[in-house]
């Protein structure tokens, strides 16, 4: 018998029925909405503070944590979008170039898309926020930091050679 390969075969079942499944199904979504609620306001926040303490970013809180919640929300929602329509941009140009995808190709898009996020951010996203005014230099750093998260999210491990 290879070894690893024990339980490849099998399957195991979980049998849970009646409240008890409705229970851990309520558990589970709730500590989902929890994760998805405060992990991104939370890790905001954490980010805010950090550059904050160096003086490359200012925010003015509101009062109401349902109004910061939406404008602040909406901040991080209009931060992705940017990030999802630059990347796709990316993806068309290197698919019109005939390029591989490779580590100094990624390399470079992500620098490149880097630098034009951060021109977009500041030249729009932030302008149009009253509230939030971020340096260049922490532009520059919120996004080679999101890039990074990026760059760990999608690296995909290049296939073994089975030996069979």
């Amino acid at each position: 018998m290879k070894k690893g390969f024990m339980f490849k075969n099998r399957k195991i079942k979980i049998r849970v029925s009646g409240w008890s499944a409705l229970l851990i199904l309520i558990m589970i979504l709730i500590l989902g909405l929890f994760l998805v609620v405060t992990v991104p306001l939370f890790g905001f926040f954490g980010l805010y503070n950090l550059l904050a303490k160096y003086d490359l970013a200012s925010i003015q809180i509101f009062e109401q944590w349902y109004r910061n919640g939406l404008y602040y929300g909406w901040f991080l929602l209009l931060i992705a979008a940017m990030m999802f329509i630059v990347d796709f941009i990316n993806l068309f140009v290197v698919a019109s170039f005939n390029l591989l995808w490779s580590k100094p190709v990624a390399v470079i898009s992500y620098a490149i898309q880097t630098a034009v996020c951060a021109i977009l951010f500041k030249s729009l996203i932030v302008m149009s926020f009253s509230r939030i005014d971020v340096t260049w230099t922490g532009s520059i750093i919120i996004f080679v930091l999101l890039y990074i998260i990026v760059a760990v999210f999608s690296y995909e491990k290049p296939e073994q050679a089975k030996n069979e």
